[in-house]
């Protein structure tokens, strides 16, 4: 006779590896946005808007960042870089970055940079937009309206 019904231990093996196991877990959030423009100075890396510190549960965990650059370019510019910057007041790493967009003097470009960072210590992470001009002979904006978030989830 054939049996119909998941014992126990099937239907909780089931329930680890497709719905407990299967997705992460979100711990804390943040989202900012730049209020004014900041202003670039020709080939200068500038700080656009930073998260909250957030805390890594656990010792360990990963951060989903998003954040898209709004950037008025100046003039003689041929490319822009978009970096994200971890705990940019102590280690200052780059985690994410999106390197030489083609971008026209005195233009207005949004440039957006996604990516996962795995954190391995319990330190609270912090993230930072940062922007750069290639080739510019005159100062640029980072725009209001950049934003950045980052999500912590178990890793």
């Amino acid at each position: 006779m054939q049996r119909l019904i998941p014992t126990l231990a099937e239907r909780s093996a089931w329930l680890k590896e497709h719905v407990i196991g299967g997705a992460a877990q979100i711990f804390s959030a943040d989202a900012q946005m730049l209020a004014t423009n900041t202003p670039i100075v020709t080939v200068a890396e500038t700080n656009g808007p930073s998260t909250n510190p957030l805390p890594i549960p656990y010792g360990n965990g990963k951060v989903k960042v998003t954040a898209i650059a709004q950037i008025g370019t100046g003039t003689g510019v041929t490319a822009v870089q978009v970096r994200i910057r971890r705990n940019i007041n102590a280690e200052n790493v780059v985690v994410g970055f999106v390197n030489n967009v083609a971008a026209a003097a005195s233009a207005q470009i949004a440039v957006p940079v996604e990516f996962t960072d795995q954190v391995g210590d319990g330190r609270s992470v912090q993230y930072t937009v940062t922007v750069q001009q290639v080739g510019a002979t005159g100062n640029g904006t980072i725009s209001a309206g950049t934003t950045i978030d980052a999500m912590v989830m178990s890793g």
